[in-house]
């Protein structure tokens, strides 16, 4: 009888996990960008079935270093393709399917949205659970704004 409980429970800590390192790997690359005075991207991608994320120097040849997101758990989760617009359009990374770039002053790079056609909109990424899919806990990351503001939101204010 409680193991329906516990199932959600458990895809609530996973996504809550990916929520949490995601947005720690998108603030540590804009404090690079803003420490080396250089420009740097965050790419997600899954591969083999596992979500992975890095963060590497946006220039003409990256060399991301992917990681499990969450590490642990990256089979477990995925990205929710209707409530993400962090688009791989403009990615450095050839291999990333979402990106976000930061420049030198932290704020979000003009050239990656004006490819991404994003403007000035909210970016965002959403992630939830593949056993639950649209009926389990949605977490999500929402960079507010082009100084590259970022904040977490979960479930309905994932999906707005």
């Amino acid at each position: 009888i409680a193991a329906p409980g516990w199932l959600s429970f458990m895809d609530g800590q996973r996504a809550n996990a990916a929520q949490s390192q995601a947005i720690q790997v998108m603030r540590r690359a804009q404090s690079q960008a803003i420490k080396n005075k250089r420009t740097m991207e965050v790419g997600f991608r899954e591969e083999d079935d596992r979500l992975q994320v890095a963060y590497y120097t946006a220039d003409d040849t990256p060399k991301p270093g992917w990681i499990d997101l969450p590490e642990g758990n990256s089979e477990q989760i995925t990205i929710d393709e209707a409530n993400s617009n962090l688009t791989g359009k403009g990615c450095k990374a050839s291999d990333a399917t979402y990106c976000v770039r930061f420049i030198s002053r932290g704020e979000l790079d003009p050239e990656w949205l004006n490819v991404t056609g994003a403007g000035g909109e909210v970016g965002k990424i959403t992630f939830l659970t593949k056993a639950a899919k649209e009926n389990g806990p949605q977490r999500c990351v929402i960079v507010s704004t082009i100084l590259g503001t970022m904040r977490t939101d979960r479930d309905e204010g994932c999906t707005q």
